[in-house]
């Protein structure tokens, strides 16, 4: 991969993560991020997979880009190496360990733990504190607001090239606790709206489509 590539790659990346992450720590967010990272990348014709694993000891999502031999991309990094660049594109280096399964059984497994405190249902994992949930769910909409608004410059046939049942299943789960947030919270949606204003607009709106 050449020096360029990694620039434009980056570059893309940061469109993604600067407006939604920007300097915060992203510590519990890496299957947050790589979920909607992937779609992002995906239908701006850089083709990646979701890698589920381990960084050391701990379990970690990244993402690994397809047309070139063992070549990763990891935009949480930071929570590993506070002084690290916040995004990671090169061979993955020993902390790396990648699962051996089908990227659909590391999707669906790790998607119910993801969807569980969105949708507020029953846990089948250790319940994080509700700060976490909370911290997580706020982030969940940030990138979901940059997703759609991705998705909104491009034609319809370029979504359905790439991953456009996933990326009906993320919405649907995001718009559930969007519709359940309008109705039972609107200082949650008032800061939600205060961060990204015309791409928060442009989701809400979404809510009230399902809505209707």
């Amino acid at each position: 991969m050449t020096k360029d590539t990694v620039e434009n790659i980056r570059k893309t990346v940061a469109l993604f993560t600067e407006p939604t992450i920007g300097d915060e720590c992203p510590k519990n967010l890496c299957f947050s991020t790589c979920f909607p990272l992937m779609l992002f990348l995906k239908i701006n014709d850089i083709n990646c997979s979701l890698t589920g694993g381990y960084y050391n000891d701990t379990r970690h999502f990244w993402l690994t880009v397809n047309d070139y031999d063992n070549i990763i991309i990891d935009p949480t990094i930071k929570q590993f190496k506070p002084l690290a660049d916040p995004i990671y594109i090169g061979s993955p280096t020993s902390e790396y360990t990648p699962d051996t399964t089908s990227f659909n059984e590391t999707f669906y497994w790790a998607f119910k733990f993801w969807a569980e405190p969105i949708l507020n249902r029953p846990r089948t994992h250790q319940e994080k504190p509700k700060w976490v949930e909370e911290r997580t769910n706020f982030y969940n909409v940030k990138f979901a607001m940059i997703l759609n608004q991705e998705i909104s410059r491009k034609t319809p046939e370029k979504i359905n090239m790439h991953h456009n049942r996933l990326c009906k299943l993320y919405f649907r789960t995001i718009l559930k606790f969007l519709i359940l947030k309008t109705k039972k919270d609107q200082d949650y949606i008032r800061n939600l709206r205060s961060t990204l204003p015309q791409c928060f607009d442009k989701l809400l709106n979404q809510t009230n489509t399902t809505n209707s």
